[in-house]
């Protein structure tokens, strides 16, 4: 059954922004994701723009969530119209890497293709601009890392949120980003009286091994939050006050359990740069270049062991190391890489299906497999896609 929640968006010349005003007592919500094909950038095909809430009731939530393009993505009902039910449904890229949620309306200038068409505001009956004194609207601009932005105007708007099974999704049926990250303007800050702030995700590895799986995933916020088991490893979140993102203090990695010949000092903060960070529109994992270097040459001595291996440097992926089987073999007999962050037991141990993409290929007459590591060096900093670790 859904849930009905008036917010306050921004309409943009490309995009809808809302932001959130909230009643009522603490307490939980939950998303079921949904997953996103592979994307080094944030928008591959797709531009940018940015949404949030108001008004949220105390009652547990648990939208949709579903996977595209290897993306997660959360499911909104939004505005009022006369049809049954009430409301457009769209989906929302979730992006803990960025603090602004947001949409394309209709009109929108230099969009990027979507399923369903942009919001139809003016047909919504709940939509209202918002407008400042003097009669000016209120008006917003975002850049994100890869040089992509939004820009665009306030409005308010209603939300619906639904509960259903997870789905993998063939076309593009993003529309906006869900902003997660640091600032008053993020959603996790704007449901803070419903969540005391809090928010908790479990994610299936996303790659082409799973793509065609059925994905089970979620996103939970305040007391619907699973209470903490013992044996759980911690480490803290760490805050850079000029960006949104996630941080965290990465120490080293390991390979089979081996640890790797790399200063901590290589993944510390330095001012505004360095770090490592955590941000789900990633397509694929960054490792600062010193560090990923390290690891790429153990992974070449580690593989020079089987004769059955050549190097593939004609890859479609874009990865930086590949390699070609002469018999298919899936996952099986890839190394383990562990990620170490500074805290009581916080070492992630990323299994192959984690940290390495398989890919079948038709040669001729026969099929080849080749799989290549599913990180790619950074330039500064190292950030990790929320769907590395698959559980957090």
């Amino acid at each position: 059954m859904g849930k009905t929640f008036p917010l306050v968006p921004f309409y943009a010349a490309s995009t809808l922004v809302l932001v959130l005003g909230v009643a009522g007592k603490p307490n939980g919500l939950t998303f079921t994701l949904y997953p996103n094909p592979p994307r080094l950038t944030r928008f591959t095909s797709l531009l940018g723009s940015s949404v949030s809430l108001s008004n949220v009731y105390p009652e547990i939530v648990r939208p949709r969530i579903r996977v595209q393009s290897f993306n997660y993505m959360v499911k909104f009902g939004i505005g009022t119209f006369k049809s049954r039910p009430p409301y457009k449904e769209y989906y929302l890229d979730m992006d803990t890497g960025s603090k602004l949620t947001w949409m394309q309306c209709e009109g929108c200038t230099n969009c990027f293709r979507q399923v369903p068409k942009p919001f139809p505001k003016n047909s919504s009956k709940s939509f209202r601009p918002v407008i400042f004194s003097g009669g000016r609207r209120g008006y917003y601009i975002v850049t994100y890392a890869d040089n992509t932005y939004s820009k665009g105007f306030l409005a308010r708007e209603t939300f619906y949120f639904n509960s259903n099974n997870n789905k993998i999704e063939k076309n593009n049926k993003i529309a906006g980003i869900m902003g997660l990250g640091w600032g008053s303007d993020s959603f996790v800050n704007q449901i803070a009286p419903q969540s005391d702030g809090k928010f908790s995700y479990c994610l299936a590895a996303l790659n082409y091994q799973t793509a065609s799986r059925r994905i089970k995933s979620y996103l939970r916020f305040g007391t619907d939050i699973p209470k903490r088991v013992s044996s759980l490893g911690i480490t803290a979140l760490l805050r850079n006050k000029k960006k949104a993102q996630y941080y965290l203090e990465l120490e080293g990695l390991s390979l089979n359990g081996q640890r790797l010949d790399i200063s901590p000092e290589v993944f510390a903060m330095r001012g505004n740069s360095g770090g490592c960070t955590i941000d789900s529109g990633l397509g694929y994992s960054r490792i600062v270049k010193p560090a990923y270097d390290v690891l790429l040459n153990e992974l070449e001595k580690h593989f020079s062991r089987y004769k059955n291996l050549s190097r593939y440097l004609m890859n479609p992926l874009g990865l930086g190391l590949c390699y070609e089987r002469e018999k298919p073999d899936g996952l099986k007999n890839l190394p383990n890489i562990t990620i170490h962050f500074k805290g009581n037991k916080a070492d992630l141990v990323l299994s192959p299906e984690g940290s390495f993409e398989v890919v079948e290929k038709q040669n001729f007459s026969r099929k080849r497999e080749y799989f290549c590591l599913a990180m790619v060096p950074g330039d500064e900093k190292s950030s990790l896609n929320w769907s590395t670790p698959t559980t957090t």
